[in-house]
């Protein structure tokens, strides 16, 4: 399940500022509504002509997708030139989804108009959605209809999309729509609509008192209204949905409410708390540490290193054994450096850990370095690790393989095969992870196991950390696991100790999220936990945004 949010909540934002908040706030996408107050997104400089091309520069610095290109679309006009309109500027939508990438567009019903029927919308609705969704077939690209106005309810939902044969056509599904105009139950949308929810809006609400007297629903903060917004994640989550959820913010409709710079954050940490709890809560620590939210990651940073060591090591031990006791086998991903000293060295000594049913893997290794090489990072991790217990198996990067190409594909075969559950990671002083050094640093990289070529400030940290005498006898190639398949990996958690990593973990969650930092994507895993020491953490602002 991933997240996004609709620029409804930010409208009068440049296309910059989403991106930098985005980012910085743990979203996986951005939901397009408006810019600077426009809704006309196909004639926007930055979304045409040679403005696209620097968009899509910048989405992709920044590992953002486009979710969906909302339009401003009704097809409920009596007029058949009026509904000729929408649907002309809904193909123009269209062609902008297909070239950021977005899988789908969203349109809008809607409302029986004076002097129409029920039967009659129905049908210039479906007529709509068809041709736009034959249009979206050529493109690779999908037509949704919100669950919105007089179709709110699922079941009228599901009476248009049944009469839309295409495969490329799909919904919106707003569950707060329907709770507020009908009392519908969110439980009903998924066993209605089923899987022809492609994206999901979210928003809380809350009764306040009316201008004119009564009471009305306005938009609340997401867990603080009395809609039953943690309930619908719960649903997408029993049904192993995998679209976006996109908070829906109606700041555009409702100008008084709280300013994005809060809700936005806020919907990011709520939900990611939200999806925690129902994978299981982490078991508590007995040194309190300082706790931060970065986005959708949890940091918790600790006076030393062996305390940091001792907590990361009872996490880690605790998501070994829930995945032993549920799958009857682990799969684990170890990062190999001394970072690592202290929580291996508590790993290794935690008896409750169920070794013979781990299947290990580590991060990376040098290209040309064979496992007794001094600074192999097979070695570092038989060394502290693997001759102190015994696991199931240890697959290992060979550093002296003939075909490198053959290699990354033999070790990725390996790791589809286990599907490792969690990823135990560093962060290096230029904010790598694993070996991605920024110059390499891909968030859309297709492949799960590549070559890269080092940069300086990592071979020099290569020698700081001892493995060699000199920077020129540092390797300058390395195969490495690729961020787009470590974000993949279910739950993580990074130990990123000392003075040396200071600036990268300023950089990592004070900064943007963008290659020049790579460790920056972590505020956008799903489940992930970042353990650091004061020394670590001593330029990290101290106000939680």
């Amino acid at each position: 399940m991933r997240l996004s949010f609709s620029t409804l909540g930010c409208p009068s934002w440049t296309l910059a500022r989403v991106v930098d908040v985005a980012g910085r706030a743990g979203y996986d996408g951005v939901e397009l509504r408006f810019l600077e107050n426009d809704d006309a997104l196909w004639a926007r400089p930055e979304l045409s002509g040679s403005g696209l091309a620097e968009t899509r520069r910048r989405l992709g610095d920044a590992g953002l997708a486009v979710s969906c290109v909302d339009t401003r679309s009704f097809f409920h006009d009596p007029d058949p030139s009026a509904r000729a309109q929408a649907r002309d500027e809904a193909r123009r939508s269209l062609e902008l989804a297909a070239q950021l990438g977005a899988p789908g567009i969203r349109v809008f019903g809607d409302r029986v108009q004076p002097g129409a029927d029920r039967a009659a919308t129905r049908g210039w609705i479906a007529e709509a959605m068809q041709a736009l969704a034959e249009a979206g077939e050529r493109t690779g690209t999908s037509v949704w209809i919100e669950s919105h106005g007089d179709f709110a309810r699922a079941a009228d939902t599901l009476s248009i999309l049944e009469r839309v044969p295409s495969r490329a056509a799909g919904v919106v599904w707003d569950p707060a729509n329907a709770f507020e105009a009908a009392g519908e139950e969110p439980a009903e949308g998924p066993r209605v609509l089923g899987g022809r929810i492609r994206h999901v809006h979210l928003k809380d609400l809350s009764r306040a008192r009316a201008a004119e007297g009564g009471l009305e629903w306005k938009p609340a903060l997401a867990g603080e209204g009395q809609f039953p917004a943690a309930d619908v994640l719960a649903l997408l989550h029993r049904s192993v949905y995998d679209g976006y959820v996109s908070f829906e913010w109606e700041k555009r409709w409702h100008p008084s409410i709280e300013e994005p710079e809060v809700a936005l954050p806020h919907f990011a940490r709520w939900a990611s708390g939200v999806l925690r709890r129902l994978e299981g809560e982490a078991p508590p620590t007995s040194t309190a540490p300082r706790r931060l939210d970065r986005g959708r990651l949890a940091v918790e940073v600790y006076p030393d290193r062996p305390a940091l060591g001792a907590a990361a090591a009872r996490l880690v031990a605790a998501r070994i054994r829930e995945q032993a006791d549920r799958d009857g086998r682990a799969a684990v991903i170890f990062a190999s450096a001394p970072s690592q000293n202290e929580f291996l060295a508590a790993l290794r000594d935690d008896r409750t850990v169920p070794w013979a049913k781990v299947t290990a893997f580590h991060l990376d290794e040098y290209v040309g370095v064979g496992p007794r090489h001094p600074a192999s990072f097979r070695r570092f991790l038989t060394d502290r690790l693997f001759d102190h217990v015994r696991v199931r198996a240890f697959h290992g990067l060979d550093g002296e393989a003939a075909g490198q190409a053959a290699e990354c594909a033999r070790y990725a075969a390996l790791l589809q095969r286990e599907r490792p559950g969690l990823a135990i990671l560093g962060i290096g002083e230029n904010g790598h992870l694993a070996f991605i050094d920024p110059p390499v640093c891909d968030f859309v990289e297709k492949l799960d196991v590549r070559v890269v070529e080092l940069d300086e400030p990592c071979r020099r940290q290569q020698v700081h950390d001892g493995g060699f005498a000199r920077i020129e006898d540092v390797p300058r190639t390395a195969f490495s696991l690729t961020i787009p398949f470590l974000l993949r990996v279910p739950r993580a958690v990074a130990i990123v100790p000392g003075p040396a990593k200071r600036t990268a973990i300023q950089a990592a969650l004070d900064g943007p999220v963008t290659a020049a930092c790579p460790a920056s994507i972590l505020r956008r895993h799903p489940d992930a936990t970042l353990f650091l020491d004061d020394e670590s953490a001593a330029l990290v602002e101290r106000n939680d945004p």
